[in-house]
């Protein structure tokens, strides 16, 4: 006899808090070791899970769901925890203060780079009105 799967969508909620977003998917039947979480190469987080079907046999019950992980989520901190038939995925946000740091820091070059102009440029001015002057007034010494 042959295995045939069902695949299903399991019931998913959200929780959004302003340290962490925390994924909740209602699992009723699964245990902890029929379960996935992992991070895929290009970057996206894989949830999945295979059970025996409660009708028994070869029939087999499973689900897979890919997410993006936004830019402000720490990727390497994701934590599954799997309770009472709830798969609770935590995805952890990069703290405000380095986010604010980078921008910054990046705000901090511009202005430097900025000044560094704005000096090269009253130096170069500096330097042409003194070329100026030095000739202009060796051209007006020798004309009286």
């Amino acid at each position: 006899m042959e295995i045939t799967y069902e695949d299903f969508e399991p019931f998913c909620k959200w929780k959004r808090e302003p340290n962490s977003d925390t994924l909740e998917i209602h699992l009723p039947g699964f245990k902890r070791q029929q379960l996935r979480v992992q991070l895929s190469s290009s970057g996206n987080l894989v949830i999945s899970g295979e059970r025996e079907s409660d009708s028994g046999g070869k029939k087999r019950n499973r689900f897979q769901r890919e997410l993006k992980v936004s830019n402000e989520i720490e990727a390497n901190q994701v934590q599954a925890k799997f309770f009472n038939d709830i798969l609770y995925v935590i995805m952890p946000k990069r703290s405000t203060a380095a986010a604010a740091g980078v921008d910054a820091k990046a705000s901090t070059m511009t202005w430097n780079k900025r000044l560094a102009m704005e000096i090269i440029v009253a130096v170069s001015s500096a330097v042409a009105v003194g070329v100026y002057v030095t000739k202009y007034c060796q051209c007006s010494h020798l004309g009286s």
